[in-house]
């Protein structure tokens, strides 16, 4: 049997150095640069993606798909919010890009050089290299070595991500406290969970972040947009009724 090879250090770090740009590009052309993104739902569909949200196995993170004049990412719900988040913004950097593959696993993301532009594109977004600096400077917390737990938390807040996705990012960026850092990833571990949510409520943190939602979601304005579309003729009656039977259907399988 064979045996996928895992990416690299260096390949890895030819990848983030090959995505930075673009992710810049996106932030620049789309968002405001100066701030992180509070509600990435939102902002997502205000850029034209519609999201739907549905719980399924631990394995996948999610998918994109353009159904008739749409462009979809699903996300599965049973994951925290913050990865959530996370995985919105890996399935938009293939509908941006045009970097298509199948639906996106944690599984391959050791393996294929895609998965990680995808993930490294996330990161970039929700934690752009200029941003996070700002922040550790204004905060005076510049030697990470004795970073406080209730400081991460704050930054996890602010930023919107994950506990472990933060972890993830600072170490990518100050590599030089990696083994610190490292040793404080274990806390946004599942087994962990009652831990980081005592941490979180301890500085009154946001602990939707770090819990999943479980639901089946389609936001009502994708629905008020595809009635829009079709009344004005900008889409066909069947483009409108295939869009509508595939959400009916995972409606119907996740919540029977």
């Amino acid at each position: 049997m064979s045996h996928k090879r895992k990416l690299t250090s260096e390949k890895k770090a030819e990848l983030y150095q090959s995505v930075v740009p673009i992710a810049e590009e996106f932030r620049s052309r789309f968002l405001n640069k100066d701030a992180p993104i509070e509600d990435t739902f939102e902002t997502l569909e205000r850029l034209g993606y519609f999201i739907v949200r549905f719980p399924a196995h631990n394995d996948l993170s999610g998918f994109y798909i353009k159904k008739g004049e749409y462009n979809c990412i699903f996300v599965n719900s049973s994951h925290s919010l913050g990865r959530q988040y996370y995985s919105a913004w890996h399935e938009c950097y293939h509908a941006y890009t045009g970097d298509i593959g199948g639906i996106s696993l944690f599984g391959d993301m050791k393996h294929s050089e895609m998965e990680q532009r995808a993930e490294y594109f996330a990161s970039c977004i929700l934690m752009p290299e200029d941003l996070v600096r700002k922040y550790i400077r204004q905060n005076g917390l510049s030697n990470l070595k004795y970073i406080k737990y209730e400081h991460l938390i704050i930054m996890q807040n602010y930023f919107r991500v994950s506990f472990s996705a933060l972890i993830t990012r600072l170490i990518k960026l100050y590599p030089r406290y990696k083994n610190d850092l490292s040793n404080r990833y274990n806390l946004g571990r599942p087994e962990n969970a009652q831990k980081l949510l005592k941490k979180i409520h301890a500085v009154g943190g946001d602990e939707s972040l770090v819990l999943p939602t479980n639901k089946f979601s389609v936001s009502q304005r994708f629905y008020e947009l595809l009635h829009n579309n079709l009344k004005d003729d900008r889409i066909s009656t069947d483009k409108a009724q295939s869009v509508l039977e595939l959400l009916e259907s995972m409606k119907q399988k996740y919540e029977s």
